[in-house]
């Protein structure tokens, strides 16, 4: 079993109700029902107060979902969400004031020591990474040294760690793999995961990588997501609270496992397990583990995801540094003495996706490069995952695994594509990798280091006990063996001895190997041509039985048990004389593992023993071992048990120096030269005998051999054929990328410009706002602020806080209490709206309500503008006196003229010019000395007026005496009146009267003038 602690694995199990493994990439996590759950607030008595806290990460084209997923999320929903995007380092985000717009729950810009408060949104500010400790948001600067800058991951490792299952993560749209191995983490602590369905996402390169790296538990779309947020809040338990399932429950469940995946789970510790199950029941809100049993029956997708809980795996490069700083201090001990060309074999079983091989690997090239030495380097990296496997065949990782990696490091082993990094080839070719059941298949021999990091604690002890005993047996006197942080050897003193206890690195001690007893179930069986299901999963177990009455009846020596391809199903006794294990890919066949001299007469004997149907088939043969050659004696005998599914087959390796001894028991009491020529005859015969059918089969395998190289041939040119054609596709492809690319920096060019010019729009509008005189406020189709300008503080109480609430919730000075409902029938009727209001302190204003249209022509709001009419009342009611007082002046029917400080005439009646016969042209802007022939210039008539301005007092009845042209010499009786603005201020104006005297009526009337 393989496992590594903190990351999700990456593939399905096998069941037998499917047709085959989907391999990386084929098979995405389960998609949401699209109402699973009531989108209900959440029970506020639930047994964990905490706030679950949700980390949303996005890129290009997250902006739409964002909004759609906090616009479904009820304001009480117990939750906390921290926004976390790719932006531009410098200048000021709009994000929060976009995202106030669409949810009722508060949202604020992170500042550094920021305390998490439920039904809150959070918005990474630009230019930083965020994190959280404790439940409090802190910052940290973005250097331009980051590079890769992923700040996705960086906070969803960091949420992963200090919540764990009160955590959850969602990726968006976006390009890239940001957010991927921080899902992973969130995973793996027991958290929700969830990505946006790529069928919604814009771009779908964020989603992709997590649903391939099988990161996510659910794909949803952002409008089903918080009702499986608030499935998740209502279903969290206590750390401390131990899952209530039943050990029967927990078998039945490991039961329906093994049935369906073929894998045998029951060597894990219970807690974990129950754990795990614990949170499947959680993500679908179920309480009651038989229905959950019964579910797991009817899902495949749910035993894979449960399987995959199971596995609890994750990898990372140089992951504990102190651990691989310990075996880069043991390598030169290690490596000393060593003749050039000599193998050096390392094994790492339950690598998950490699990465862990890969570091140890990197490793010694650095150390071979430094000693200057030359040697077979073989790491053999094993996993159960097929598809974890399969990522770590290919050596393509995304952007953040690279952490961990010093740049030196990570320039010369990786190289960057497409935003993830790949392993080279000089040190892929290194590394082996192969599916493996470590507690169940056969282990590697002859190995110089052994690292299994974080397995045994997920195992129960006497599981570990056997494991240990496992890498005794496989590693070479003196080998190291390394385990994680919180694992040891106890128990095995006698097999290994401490080297480091802190980094936990051992040796082996030179006892004798333990015997060990391995079991390989047919589900991982994969020798050549073998049938699966040799042998019932009940028989599978009670081995031990028939093949002890077997090998008592018939061998004692060294054994194994096979069907009828030669696979492996048990073994008995210390084979490792006769059998060892392949390089490459794990192959549990007899024939392939006999060692040299021993592969052609086994194949033979096993053939003759299935031919002849019961008979028993032996064969002497050479074997070739450590330069020595040794006659082994070969006993194929089929065993007939009841139980079996299958013809099984008993190998037993004996000397032959032995076998003839026991021939030769029975002879006693014939003579020595009898006995001598008796077994010389005999050998000769067996040795004929075996020659003829060795020839034999080796003409048939011959024979079969130029058959399948001659399909092979024909393939490999078929195949020429293929490649020539994928070369010319991919020579047209990078063509087309090329322009592609060439487009792109274009369509940049132009992004750029369009940037430019949205900016210092933005600017414009700024100013404006700040700089027009008229208070306005834009509010949206719901009546709520979406923005104002500075002189809308005058009719209104606003502060840049109020962007995104209700007007209805604001106060305003000035008295329209229809503001609203015109607003709304103005966006509904799309008609103009304007009314005068007044203010408390005597203010007017003239309201405009106008519909808000964007630049597609969609009434989005409404424009609300108060202009102060106070001022220009105030005017037209000067003007209408004025229009008054002119009227009033015309309408007095003696002369009458209006002065001004300097006696320059400011206005005359229609009285003065008809009586006088004076024009306005010659009489309006003159002074009182120049009207006329200069009749008016009258010392004692200007010393008067004069007096009357400066003393504010008036005089009556002043008698003159003036001669005009057309009236002749008259008397004139003047009347004056001074005016001044206010009360106790100096004049400004001076009022004329003009009368006629009653004296001078003859001359009057013989002139003919009117008589004034």
């Amino acid at each position: 079993m393989t496992a590594k602690k903190g990351t999700p694995r990456t593939s399905r199990i096998r069941s037998k109700r499917r047709t085959a493994a989907p391999q990386l990439g084929e098979s995405a996590p389960e998609r949401l029902d699209p109402s699973p759950v009531a989108a209900e607030p959440v029970d506020r008595r639930a047994p964990d107060a905490r706030p679950l806290i949700v980390g949303v990460g996005g890129s290009a084209g997250s902006l739409s979902p964002l909004r759609e997923l906090l616009a479904a999320v009820p304001a009480d929903c117990g939750m906390a969400f921290v926004v976390v995007s790719h932006q531009a380092a410098t200048g000021h985000s709009m994000l929060p004031e976009i995202l106030a717009k669409c949810t009722e729950m508060p949202v604020r810009e992170i500042t550094d020591e920021i305390r998490i408060e439920a039904d809150h949104v959070y918005v990474e500010p630009r230019g930083h990474s965020v994190v959280i400790r404790d439940g409090t948001l802190s910052l940290d600067p973005v250097t331009l040294r980051e590079t890769p800058h992923l700040p996705i991951d960086h906070f969803f490792r960091a949420l992963a760690r200090d919540q764990g299952s009160h955590a959850a993560g969602i990726v968006l749209s976006g390009t890239g793999t940001d957010g991927t191995l921080g899902l992973a983490a969130i995973r793996a602590a027991s958290g929700l995961s969830l990505v946006q369905d790529p069928a919604t996402a814009e771009f779908d390169g964020m989603p992709q990588s997590a649903i391939q790296a099988r990161a996510a538990d659910f794909v949803v779309s952002p409008a089903e997501t918080p009702a499986r947020l608030i499935l998740l809040r209502k279903g969290i338990v206590r750390a401390d609270a131990a899952p209530e399932i039943a050990a029967n429950e927990v078998q039945r469940i490991l039961a329906i496992m093994r049935q369906h995946g073929g894998h045998d789970f029951s060597e894990y510790r219970h807690g974990t397990l129950v754990r795990r199950i614990a949170r499947r029941m959680q993500l679908h809100g179920i309480c009651d583990p038989e229905e959950y049993a019964r579910f797991l029956e009817q899902s495949d997708v749910e035993i894979d995801a449960l399987w995959h809980d199971w596995l609890i795996g994750v990898s990372s490069f140089f992951r504990e540094p102190d651990a691989f700083q310990a075996v880069e201090s043991a390598l030169p001990e290690l490596l000393a003495g060593r003749p050039a060309g000599s193998p050096l074999r390392i094994w790492v079983p339950a690598c998950a996706t490699g990465e862990e091989a890969y570091s140890i690997a990197m490793l010694l090239v650095e150390a071979l490069h430094r000693l200057e030495q030359n040697l077979q380097v073989q790491v053999f990296a094993t996993d159960l995952n097929p598809a974890a496997i399969q990522v770590a065949r290919a050596g393509r990782y995304p952007e953040g695994t690279a952490a961990n990696i010093a740049e030196a490091r990570l320039a010369r082993f990786c190289t960057r594509e497409d935003g993830f990094y790949r392993v080279k080839k000089e040190l892929r070719d290194l590394v082996v990798f192969a599916v493996q059941d470590v507690l169940r298949d056969p282990p590697f021999t002859r190995v110089d280091l052994v690292s299994c990091r974080n397995l045994l604690i997920y195992l129960e002890q006497r599981a570990q006990q056997r494991l240990l005993r496992s890498f005794h047996y496989s590693l070479n006197p003196r080998g190291l063996l390394l385990l994680g942080s919180s694992e040891n050897a106890t128990g095995s003193e006698e097999f290994f001895s401490p080297l480091d206890g802190h980094v936990k690195i051992y040796r082996r001690n030179d006892s004798t190997a333990p015997q060990l007893s391995i079991r390989w179930p047919d589900a991982h069986r994969e020798s050549r041509n073998a049938p699966t299901g040799s042998l019932p999963v009940g028989a599978r177990a009670d081995l031990a039985n028939p093949l002890s009455r077997a090998l008592a009846e018939h061998f004692g020596p060294p054994a194994v048990l096979v069907d009828a391809a030669g696979g492996i199903q048990h073994i008995h006794g210390n084979i490792g004389s006769y059998l060892q294990l392949p390089t490459g890919r794990v192959n549990v066949n007899v024939v392939d593992m006999a060692r040299e001299g021993l592969r052609a007469p086994l194949a033979a004997a096993l053939r003759e023993a299935i031919q002849s149907r019961g008979a028993v088939a032996e064969r002497n043969a050479r074997l070739h071992l450590d330069g020595n050659r040794r006659t082994i004696h070969l006993k194929v005998a089929q065993l007939h048990e009841p139980r079996f599914a299958s013809p099984m087959f008993l190998v037993s390796f004996e000397p032959a120096e032995r076998a003839e001894r026991k021939r030769d028991h029975g002879r006693k009491n014939e003579s020595n030269a009898e006995r001598s020529k008796a077994r010389r005859g005999a050998r000769m015969d067996r040795e004929l005998w075996d020659t003829r059918h060795d020839l034999q089969g080796t003409i048939d395998e011959l024979q079969a051999t130029n058959e399948e190289l001659a399909a092979a041939n024909e393939e490999v040119q078929s195949a020429n054929e293929e490649l020539q054609s994928t070369n010319e596709e991919l020579q047209t492809a990078k063509e087309e990328t090329q322009s592609l690319n060439e487009e792109l920096h274009t369509v940049n060019a132009e992004l750029t410009q369009k940037l430019e010019t949205f900016e210092r729009a933005t600017d414009d509008l700024s100013n404006l706002m700040n700089n027009i005189e008229v208070a306005t406020i834009f509010l949206d189709s719901h009546l709520r602020v979406m923005r104002f300008t500075p002189q809308a503080r005058r009719v209104a109480h606003l502060i840049d806080a109020d962007i995104g609430r209700p007007m209805a919730d604001l106060a305003t000075y000035v008295e329209y209490p229809d503001l609203l409902s015109d607003a709304a029938r103005v966006i509904e009727n799309l008609h103009t709206s304007e009314k005068q209001v007044a203010a408390p302190d005597g203010s007017a204003y003239l309201v405009r309500i106008r519909p808000y249209r964007t630049a597609r022509n969609v009434v989005g709001g409404a424009v609300v503008t108060f202009f102060d009419i106070t001022d220009a009342g105030r005017s037209e009611r000067a003007q209408a006196e004025r229009v008054l007082a002119d009227r009033i002046v015309d309408a007095v029917r003696e002369p009458f003229l209006v002065l001004d400080d300097e006696l320059r005439v400011v206005r005359a009646n229609r009285a003065y010019y008809r009586v006088f016969g004076a024009e306005q042209e010659n009489t309006r802007g003159l002074l009182i000395d120049e009207l006329g022939l200069h009749q008016w210039s009258i010392p004692i008539l200007r010393e008067r007026l004069e007096k009357a301005l400066r003393e504010g007092v008036g005089f009556d009845d002043l008698e003159v005496e003036i001669e005009f042209p057309h009236l002749a010499r008259r008397k004139l009786l003047l009347n004056a009146r001074p005016l001044s603005p206010g009360p106790g201020m100096v004049a400004e104006l001076v009022l004329l009267g003009i009368q006629q005297s009653s004296e001078p009526k003859a001359d009057a009337a013989k002139s003919g003038g009117e008589r004034p």
